[in-house]
C-alpha cells in the first residue's frame, strides 16, 4: 500500500510513504517502539497510524497555512493608536497547496528540519488555529467532526510523562484522566498492562520515568511510556511528530 503527496514548492519537499504494522491488533503503533528508521543525514520524520481494522482514512487536499495573520489583524485593529514596541509579524507562507492521502497503516511524512512537517501534522490533528489556513481535511472522505481532536492521540516531540512516576503510574493516570467515568477500574487496568505489554515495557513498568536530578528509565522507554500514555486511549488515528528523533528504540 502506498500514499502519495503532493508538494508544489520546493520550501515542502518530503515524501509520503506506508510502512505496514508489524501488529494487526488494536495497536499497532509499537512499529515505533520496536523499530527504528533508517533515515538519511538531516532528515527527520512525522508519523501517523490508523489501526489495520480501523477503516479510517484521513485525506487533506490543497492545504496553504500562513504565520503571522494574528499580527496583522492585530496591526490593522491598532493602527490609530501610537504603540512604537508594537510590531507585527510579517505573514509567511509555511504550506503551499499540499494534498495526499493516508491509509490503514504507518504513513510517514519525510522531510528536512523546518519544512512545515510539524505544521502539517498539527492541522492534520486539528491543533492549529484555523486562522491563516485553507484547503481541506476529511475523515472517511467526510469533513471532521467538531470533536475529532479528542478521539485522536497526538505525541508531541518533547516527553511529557511525569518522571516521578513510574511507566504504569504515568499509563494510569492518562487512561483515568481522559476516559469517562463509564469505563470500570478493571478494564482500565487490563488495557495499561495490555499496553506495556505490547510496546516491551514490562521490564521497567514499575520503574519511575525519572528526571534531572531522579534516575530512571531509558531514553528510548520514556518515548514507548510516552506513546503508550495515547495508545490507552485507543485512539483512531495516531499521530506522531518526530518520535524518533535522537532515540534508539
Amino acid at each position: 500500500m502506498s500514499s502519495h503527496v503532493d508538494f508544489h514548492r520546493p520550501a515542502l519537499k518530503s515524501m509520503l510513504s506506508t510502512r505496514s504494522s508489524i501488529i494487526s491488533d488494536t495497536y499497532p503503533y509499537d512499529v515505533v517502539a520496536k523499530r527504528s528508521l533508517s533515515l538519511r543525514p538531516k532528515t527527520s520524520v512525522d508519523l501517523v497510524s490508523i489501526p489495520e481494522n480501523a477503516p479510517a482514512t484521513l485525506s487533506f487536499h490543497n492545504i496553504n497555512y500562513t504565520i503571522g495573520a494574528k499580527a496583522q489583524s492585530a496591526k490593522r485593529c491598532c493602527k490609530n493608536l501610537n504603540l512604537p514596541f508594537f510590531k507585527a509579524q510579517e505573514p509567511k507562507q509555511i504550506l503551499f497547496d499540499v494534498s495526499g492521502k493516508f491509509m490503514n497503516g504507518m504513513n510517514a511524512i519525510l522531510g528536512p528540519s523546518g519544512c512545515g512537517k510539524s505544521t502539517l501534522l498539527d492541522i492534520l490533528a486539528d491543533r492549529k488555529d484555523p486562522k491563516g489556513m485553507s484547503g481541506l481535511v476529511l475523515v472517511d472522505n467526510q469533513p471532521r467532526h467538531p470533536s475529532f481532536r479528542y478521539t485522536v492521540g497526538y505525541v508531541i516531540q518533547e516527553d511529557i510523562c511525569n518522571g516521578t512516576l513510574t511507566v504504569r503510574e504515568n499509563l494510569s493516570f492518562s487512561i483515568n484522566l481522559r476516559m469517562p467515568k463509564e469505563v470500570s477500574i478493571s478494564e482500565k487496568n487490563d488495557c495499561v498492562d495490555r499496553v506495556i505489554s505490547e510496546l516491551g515495557l514490562e521490564g521497567c513498568a514499575n520503574t519511575r520515568v525519572g528526571t534531572e536530578y531522579l534516575r530512571g528509565i531509558s531514553g528510548g522507554e520514556k518515548k514507548r511510556t510516552c506513546i503508550g500514555m495515547e495508545l490507552v486511549l485507543s485512539p483512531k488515528i495516531l499521530f506522531l511528530d518526530e518520535p524518533t528523533t535522537g532515540k534508539t528504540i
